[in-house]
């Protein structure tokens, strides 16, 4: 064994622990406590100074004192830029390490994360009593464990102690889907409204109606919806080629390479959209599909909701919970599944990357709409009704 290094057990008052030391590839003198007894035994503890001095030849050198909250500004200002990430996603990064990481983590050193992971399980712990949801903590140890990783490549640890995390646990939230009849009494309710306001209101109603019904049509996204530019809409030849989205206040290239995609419209999709263009003062290839009706500016999405898609869903009698344009969405993509459209259709249409997430339309198909199985064999084998009466025709003919 190299000189300087050696195995320690340390009696302290609250039980023995086990300690290694040894010099780095630079000759400084390090030492690190690995836990009590037990678990930690004098073999194991033997097991990992060889760990420690294999990394010595291969140059390790001990880490610097560095708190989470400097590594954290050399991460956004040396790492971040490189990245070519998305305006929103650097928003969102900023807001959880601001928020969330920093008030926590931020007087910790590195190594002092690497040798006590219970620190992120304490984390974790205190998240989930505040009321965050296991996505949205899942996300900030996404993000802690992309920093972390970042930190071992500048070897300022060297192992990321995210990776051995146990990650919240997440329930897919049921989807709130609208059945045939509930769509077509909220197609009624906007009539109704549209029929009942006046001047200006008027114009705002049918607005959200034709929101609404193209959403229904095509499963887009509520940014990519409020994003739409007569450019990327061909009403010859019934398709919209999703391009760009709005979130967060701007313009932005849709979320991944999939949700870059080509959307086939229905007729009556078709005919929602020419009424649109028929309807509206801003025609031009720049100009917004679904743009504030006076102005022409990008729609608040949160004030449209609120005055235009929740009092029409009232007054249509659908009081069961439901999101105004993420089940838009579900709706649109369950129906299509349920329709007997194949996976890799609900999956293109959708702009999903992966096909994991589609199957839980596929799924949700399978339950909400129990007749599809009957009307399946309708369409193989004929209904039993016609059946019957062939096989009576043939009856008749033998016995003439």
């Amino acid at each position: 064994m190299p000189r300087g290094a050696s195995v320690i057990r340390y009696q302290g008052k609250r039980g023995a622990v086990w300690r290694i030391k040894y010099r780095d590839a630079a000759g400084r003198q390090v030492q690190e406590t690995l836990g009590p007894e037990p678990p930690w035994t004098e073999h194991k503890a033997q097991r990992e100074l060889g760990k420690r001095l294999a990394a010595v030849d291969q140059g390790f050198r001990k880490p610097d004192h560095v708190t989470f909250a400097d590594f954290a500004d050399r991460f956004v200002h040396d790492y971040l830029p490189g990245r070519k990430l998305k305006p929103s996603t650097i928003e969102n990064y900023r807001y959880m390490l601001d928020g969330h990481l920093l008030p926590f983590f931020g007087h910790h050193d590195l190594t002092e994360l690497e040798a006590q992971p219970e620190l992120i399980d304490a984390y974790v712990a205190v998240k989930a009593r505040s009321g965050l949801s296991a996505k949205t903590i899942q996300n900030q140890l996404l993000l802690l464990n992309v920093m972390l990783r970042r930190a071992n490549v500048w070897r300022l640890i060297r192992a990321n102690p995210v990776s051995s995390i146990d990650r919240p646990s997440l329930q897919q939230p049921e989807m709130s889907v609208l059945t045939e009849t509930e769509i077509a009494r909220l197609a009624n309710a906007y009539d109704e409204l549209i029929a009942e306001a006046s001047g200006a209101e008027r114009g705002w109603w049918s607005l959200a109606k034709a929101i609404v019904l193209t959403a229904l049509g095509t499963a887009m996204r509520r940014g990519e919806l409020i994003g739409l530019r007569w450019s990327a809409v061909n009403l010859l030849e019934a398709k919209i080629e999703v391009r760009e989205t709005f979130v967060r206040g701007r313009f932005a290239t849709p979320k991944s390479r999939a949700s870059r995609r080509v959307v086939e419209l229905g007729p009556r999709t078709l005919a929602v959209l020419e009424e649109q263009w028929q309807r509206t003062s801003y025609r031009s290839d720049d100009d917004l599909v679904f743009g504030h009706p006076t102005k022409g500016t990008p729609l608040e999405t949160g004030t449209l909701a609120k005055r235009y898609l929740k009092p029409a869903l009232a007054r249509a009698g659908i009081e069961k919970p439901f999101r105004p344009f993420h089940d838009l969405r579900h709706t649109s993509l369950t129906h299509a599944a349920a329709a007997g459209n194949p996976q890799i259709y609900v999956q293109a249409r959708a702009g999903h990357s992966q096909g994991s997430i589609t199957e839980r339309y596929m799924h949700a198909a399978q339950v909400l709409f129990p007749g599809a199985a009957e009307r399946s064999e309708i369409r193989m084998f004929g209904s039993p009704e016609a059946n019957t009466r062939e096989t009576e025709g043939r009856s008749d003919h033998e016995l003439s």
